[in-house]
Parts: C-alpha cells; sequence; structure tokens
C-alpha cells in the first residue's frame, strides 16, 4: 500500500487475470483481507499517503484492484502459527496449480501424457485401473511421474508408490510368511502414505480403510509384479468416487493376470529416430540437436544403441563435454560390449568412465539400500572428511546413473543396479 509501483503492478495483474484468465493466487501476510478490501487500517493509511497527489483516475484503478484481490481466497499469516507451515503449504499450492507438465527437456512424454489421460477418462466417476507396459528404460516410470503431476490436482488424496521388490531385490530372503508380511505392509504403507499427504491421523487400517472409500484416490504402482498388486486387492477393489489405479511393469501378462483389460493397458512406444536424437543431444550438449562438427558422431554412436530413452540419456551425459577425440573412439569402446544388449551396452560405458570414489559411492548407494532415500539422507550417511560426497552424487546424477527428484528423493533405475550386481557381485552377499 505504501508504494505506487507495487500497486500498478497488481493493477497489471489483476487485467492480466481478466484479460487472460489467468490464476491468481492471494497470501496476506499481517494484514486483514477486509483492510485490503476496504482501505482500512494501518493498510489503509499507508494507501492514502501513496495516492497523495495522484490523479482520481490512478486512485480509482488502485482501489479496483486492491478490492478484485481481496475477496481471492488465500492464505492469512494470522490463521497459521508456523510461517515455515504456511510457506510450505503455498509451494504445494503453487506446484500444484502450475502446468506441471513443463517438458521442455522430455522429449516425447507430452504426448505419452495427453494419451493417458484420454484412457484414464478423468471426467468418469468409475474407478478405472489402467496399466503402461514396455521394455525396461522406454520411459514407464517417466511418463508415470508426469502423469502424476498433471493429473493428481483432480484427486483428493493421492499415492506414488514403487515396488518393495524392486527396492530390496538384491536382500529380501523368502521365508513362508512372506505373503502376509507383504500384505501387511503393502496395505499399511499405502493407506497411510495416502491418508498422511492430507496430515490424516491413521488410528488403524480400518478407520484408514474406510476414509479412502469416501475420497477421490490416485495411487501409481510403479513396477509392481503380480504378488503386490494382489496383495493390495483388498484397497484397489475398496475404491470409489471416481478412483484411478495406474500400474507400470514391464511383462504384459502381470498386469493382464490383475485384470487389467488390454484396452486399459498403454504401450510405450519407442521415440521416433528424430526424438531419439533430441534426447541424447540434450543429454550430450545441452540442446536439441548436435553443434557443428558433431552430428556425424552423434549420428553414429546413437546408432549403436537402440532408442530406449534412458541409454540415450546416460549414454549422451557420458560424452557431455568430452573432446572430439573421445567421440572419435567412442563407436569402437560400444563395440565390445558385444554381449550386452543395446542400453547395457550405454550403461557399462557409463560406468567404465566413472573415476574410483564416484564408482565406490554409486555401489555404496546401490548395497546400503538407498532406493528412494532423502537425498540429504543419503549425504549425511556417506560423507567423507577428505571428499564432497554431495558433488559426487550431483555427478553421479547428471550422468543420469541415478536421479533426484524436484522434492530431494534420489533413485537408481533397476539396469544401473543389474550392471553394478554383475560388476561386483559380492557387494550384496549377505553377512548378517
Amino acid at each position: 500500500a505504501s508504494s505506487s509501483w507495487c500497486l500498478n503492478e497488481l493493477q497489471l495483474i489483476m487485467e492480466c487475470r481478466d484479460s487472460l484468465r489467468q490464476t491468481v493466487m492471494t497470501i496476506f501476510f499481517e494484514v486483514e483481507p477486509s483492510d485490503v478490501r476496504k482501505q482500512t487500517g494501518e493498510f489503509g493509511r499507508a494507501f492514502k499517503e501513496t495516492c497523495y497527489g495522484k490523479t482520481e483516475e490512478e486512485k480509482q484503478r488502485w482501489r479496483r484492484a486492491l478490492t478484485q484481490v481481496a475477496v481471492i481466497a488465500g492464505e492469512h499469516s494470522i490463521s497459521w502459527a508456523s510461517e515455515a507451515e504456511m510457506i510450505l503449504k503455498i509451494v504445494m499450492d503453487v506446484s500444484n496449480e502450475l502446468p506441471s507438465s513443463d517438458f521442455d527437456r522430455l522429449v516425447g512424454v507430452e504426448a505419452h501424457v495427453e494419451k493417458m489421460k484420454a484412457m484414464i477418462c478423468l471426467e468418469s466417476d468409475d474407478v478405472k485401473i489402467v496399466g503402461i507396459w514396455g521394455p525396461p528404460g522406454i520411459g514407464k516410470t517417466t511418463i508415470a511421474r508426469a502423469l502424476y503431476k498433471e493429473v493428481s490436482c483432480n484427486f483428493q488424496l493421492k499415492f506414488y508408490k514403487e515396488s518393495l521388490e524392486r527396492k530390496y531385490k538384491w536382500w529380501i530372503t523368502p521365508s513362508p510368511t512372506d505373503d502376509i508380511d507383504l500384505k501387511t505392509r503393502l496395505e499399511y504403507e499405502i493407506r497411510s502414505g495416502v491418508l498422511d499427504h492430507r496430515g490424516m491421523k491413521i488410528l488403524d487400517l480400518l478407520e484408514a480403510k474406510e476414509r479412502l472409500k469416501h475420497q477421490r484416490v490416485l495411487l501409481i504402482l510403479d513396477d509392481f509384479p503380480d504378488k503386490e498388486v494382489k496383495a493390495l486387492g483388498d484397497i484397489i477393489h475398496g475404491l470409489k468416487f471416481g478412483s484411478r489405479v495406474i500400474v507400470t511393469n514391464e511383462n504384459l501378462n502381470s498386469l493382464r493376470n490383475n485384470g487389467i483389460d488390454s484396452n486399459q493397458i498403454y504401450k510405450v512406444a519407442f521415440p521416433s529416430s528424430e526424438e531419439a536424437q533430441q534426447i541424447f543431444s540434450y543429454s550430450a550438449f545441452g540442446q536439441s540437436s548436435p553443434p557443428r562438427g558433431y552430428l556425424e558422431h552423434a549420428v553414429e554412436i546413437k546408432k549403436l544403441i537402440a532408442p530406449f530413452p534412458l541409454g540415450l540419456k546416460v549414454l549422451g551425459s557420458a560424452l557431455r563435454g568430452k573432446s572430439e577425440e573421445k567421440w572419435t573412439v567412442t563407436p569402437a569402446k560400444l563395440k565390445t560390449y558385444s554381449d550386452d544388449n543395446d542400453i547395457i551396452k550405454a550403461i557399462r560405458y557409463a560406468a567404465d568412465g566413472l573415476c574410483e570414489k564416484h564408482e565406490t559411492l554409486l555401489k555404496s548407494i546401490v548395497r546400503l539400500r538407498y532406493q528412494r532415500e532423502s537425498v540429504n539422507k543419503v549425504i549425511l550417511s556417506l560423507a567423507e572428511k577428505d571428499w564432497d560426497v554431495e558433488k559426487g552424487i550431483q555427478t553421479l546424477a547428471d550422468l543420469a546413473l541415478i536421479s533426484i527428484s524436484s522434492d530431494g528423493v534420489l533413485t537408481i533405475h533397476q539396469l544401473v543396479e543389474n550392471v553394478l550386481h554383475v560388476r561386483a557381485p559380492s557387494m550384496w552377499i549377505s553377512h548378517d
């Protein structure tokens, strides 16, 4: 209220809201919305001083903008005991409101998401169970995560869950009680995870089950095998009111065995030749096509691996910033991995180029089960006095050997785990 520049900006914001249909989100910090609307109290006194010497037209424009913005529901600092909690809520609201499909460098993903949105039919109040199918490294998880960000605002409760078998693949020892333990653990994680997202206190699983029945729920089960989907049967079949369950799997029969109709299974196709070139180029050069002098090298190298997005990203990242000489010898190096499939060639090439410290760090991340863990927790756990682990983790992320989500969660692809397991199988032998 004490700045004519800010008042002019507010006026422009409200004009954009009216003419361009843009969203305006309000935060009333240490001021009453009614004082903003009526220009009263301390706010009104500051506004009156700013209006001194201004034309009546200017003052009317400002008053109109203040009146309009004051009636838009938003956050009020007085309603929050903790300023930090209010900020976190605002960040979440903005994240949900923004077109979260920022697909600038996720080549081809936007088209996949649009097809998936048509398949899950958000307008329907029926419960739908949909599958995403394709080979490892094709981009199923990338599509599922992008879809989750794009449509989650349409659901009251939502949860994204990776397979327990995926997380503990190399350490789980089968036992006769596995199925019972798996069912109990998954049910607890899903129900508590979904409801904790809304800050609801879970008293017991029966209460959680009842709450889920009366909410519109989005549940994404990433890379879930048969037994894990079956273990969640009670939850899935109890969902109502337009809920959606999306399961990703590389096994088509696994999806069918869990009752997903063939016409409700989305097959992830390979990227086109042009898209593959863009994926590789973004990773290698930070732009959609190779710079002058590198096109021939890029085309030759890309021909040596199938167009799996993961392989293209890993190989391109491994070559980022390398000399032309390095690009020249890379095809011969890739051909030495003749016994491997194309995507494993790319991962092995990247792993072979790691220094000892980075390779040890990558192996430690896998060996110590840091799958879907907070990257800050990993950094603290692996911290060394004479080496910057945080920079090491960032290097691995830059090489696409691990990924770090926008909320700071570290993941590593199963194919990368497989390569490390073959390179050093003794790391996964339990000594307990």
